[in-house]
């Protein structure tokens, strides 16, 4: 008789996710599904999904900002008046408005360079993440940041009439509702920076670098908070000097 050895079954194949499970994912469960983007890096589909709900609520906003009584205020202030007054408003409504437009594709920007900063950051501690790695843990962790932009579009169709600043902050996700951007600068900008959907977009680079770089949590942590503070002082820097020159 001959022994016929049992047939081994092979072991189960990981089903690959898709990019709207990792958004999924990434929300609810990141620290599995950083692993997964660690292992095969993407940020096409998430990158599109943050342009399009940006500029949805960017479309929404554009039409109930008061730009020049914004920056009739604002002119006025500085001692403005007359036709100079004019030429200045309507230069910067265009360039405001320009502004506004590019946000989603400025946001990609501003990701993109986030993302080579961590990048650094990650490398002088020793991690083994690419850029690629990194880009892609980013554009997936940022995107409590498109959970915000959907938010903020039922509550500006609300609204009859907004100033450009308070635009900004109709999702009470920071403290900077309590002040004033003409009164205080500099405040409204420091407490602009602190906000919830922030925070957690935050804490998820933190989980997702530490998936593809191999390090440890409090390592990627200090590199994201190192990275939040720059960009803090530089804009509230900015910010500072804008009003000293009015």
């Amino acid at each position: 008789m001959t022994d016929v050895s049992p047939a081994v079954a092979a072991p189960p194949q990981e089903k690959p996710s898709n990019p709207f499970s990792r958004i999924i994912g990434v929300l609810f469960s990141p620290g599995q599904t950083f692993q997964e983007i660690a292992r095969r890096p993407d940020f096409v589909v998430p990158a599109i999904v943050i342009v399009v709900v940006v500029f949805a609520a960017v479309f929404a906003t554009i039409p109930r900002i008061d730009f020049e009584g914004t920056y009739r205020e604002l002119f006025e202030a500085k001692g403005m008046s007359g036709p100079q007054m004019a030429q200045a408003m309507k230069f910067s409504v265009a360039i405001a408005k320009g502004g506004m437009y590019f946000a989603p594709f400025l946001l990609l920007g501003g990701l993109a360079v986030a993302a080579l900063i961590y990048f650094l950051g990650v490398r002088m501690f020793g991690g083994v993440a690419s850029y690629a790695q990194v880009f892609s843990v980013v554009i997936y962790g940022y995107m409590p940041l498109a959970i915000k932009s959907l938010i903020k579009i039922p509550i500006v169709l609300t609204k009859q009439s907004l100033k450009l600043q308070e635009s900004e902050t109709v999702v009470r996700s920071s403290l900077a509702f309590l002040t004033s951007f003409k009164d205080h600068p500099v405040l409204f900008a420091s407490l602009n920076r602190i906000d919830a959907f922030l925070i957690w977009s935050l804490i998820l680079v933190v989980i997702g670098l530490a998936a593809a770089s191999k390090l440890s949590k409090a390592k990627t942590a200090a590199v994201v908070i190192a990275a939040w503070v720059l960009m803090t002082l530089i804009g509230v820097g900015s910010t500072a000097m804008g009003a000293m020159q009015k």
